[in-house]
């Protein structure tokens, strides 16, 4: 019997340092890949625009007197996912601004993560753009930094639209895990799932309910940050805040959020396993003047997903928050 325990306790060992070793070999594949900078890795048709938070990666096709309409991304994504929308919303007259959230992207990584730090840095980008008072949209992640803003800074916007947001009203208040505290553990977990290119076709999968939108170019779109320098140890910095509640912001307050000022309308995908519908519908308890446009058969990131689909519904809300805003549209 102790031979057996012996060999089961020895295997055991074997298996944990082969684990190890598979995870710090992942570790420095990724330093060995974020080799570039920002600037040289960004792409052409994009900017750099100072927030007075650090440069801020922006894509703002024009045209310049369209009414500007700002698209914030989720999760492990960046501007160029929503490329589709913005292409649709240039064609519709309006002016789309996609910028990086950071970490994620190209934008600067320096300052913090927060909700509030993040509406900042969109507030001095918007500043620097000259742009005027603007529809704000928020997907997922993104959605709790849109709301942020529109709470801040409600006299710059026209309304807002909420796509499968991630906001966290209906959870009570946590903070991240003891063992996230300990940064090389963090590097070590990022390092083989967000900014592992062998990973994000199974990342992205289990966002999405339509499989087939896991094409290669959205997947290329989505590793061609990675070969940016820091990338894994800034998100596993960006992990210890995401992890936990972001218990200051404006918009992690259901009291707050009742108070909204603008017009708000929301877009869910009705097999959102990530953020359900039924988070959907507490949001309209809270702000029942909010108008909610159901996807069906979409998961958590229909632009990705059922584009066409998706770009009518986003901009009909569009026309709806504007109109219930007194804002006159211009439209091709």
């Amino acid at each position: 019997m102790m031979r057996w325990l012996r060999r089961i306790a020895r295997a055991f060992v074997i298996l944990i340092g082969v684990v190890v070793a598979g995870l710090g070999a992942l570790r420095v594949a990724a330093h060995l890949r974020e080799s570039e900078s920002a600037s040289a890795a960004a792409p052409a048709d994009g900017k750099f625009v100072e927030s007075g938070h650090g440069r801020m990666f922006v894509l703002d096709p024009g045209p310049a007197n369209g009414i500007p309409v700002v698209l914030f991304h989720g999760t492990a994504a960046w501007s160029k996912l929503w490329w589709r929308t913005t292409a649709a919303l240039k064609n519709d007259g309006y002016r789309p601004i996609a910028p990086d959230l950071p970490p994620f992207g190209y934008s600067d990584r320096r300052g913090g993560y927060t909700r509030s730090e993040q509406a900042a840095r969109i507030d001095g980008m918007m500043t620097t753009l000259g742009a005027g008072r603007a529809v704000i949209v928020g997907h997922s992640f993104g959605a709790g930094a849109a709301l942020e803003y529109v709470l801040q800074h409600p006299d710059r916007v026209i309304g807002l639209v909420l796509v499968d947001a991630a906001l966290g009203l209906t959870q009570p208040p946590s903070d991240a895990p003891a063992i996230l505290e300990l940064a090389p553990l963090r590097e070590l977990l990022v390092s083989a799932t967000a900014t592992n290119p062998l990973a994000t076709r199974f990342l992205l999968s289990k966002l999405i309910y339509r499989q087939e939108a896991a094409s290669d170019e959205t997947l290329d779109i989505l590793k061609a940050p990675m070969r940016v320098g820091g990338t894994t140890l800034c998100i596993a910095d960006w992990l210890l805040y995401f992890a936990g509640s972001d218990r200051t912001a404006l918009s992690a307050s259901r009291a707050d959020v009742s108070k909204i000022k603008v017009p708000v309308a929301m877009i869910w995908g009705d097999r959102d396993d990530v953020t359900p519908l039924a988070q959907a519908n507490d949001l309209r308890a809270l702000v029942p003047s909010a108008s909610l446009h159901v996807m069906k058969d979409v998961g958590h990131i229909p632009q990705i997903e059922d584009p066409a689909a998706f770009n009518a519904v986003l901009i009909g809300a569009i026309r709806e928050v504007a109109s219930a805003a007194g804002q006159r549209v211009g439209q091709n």
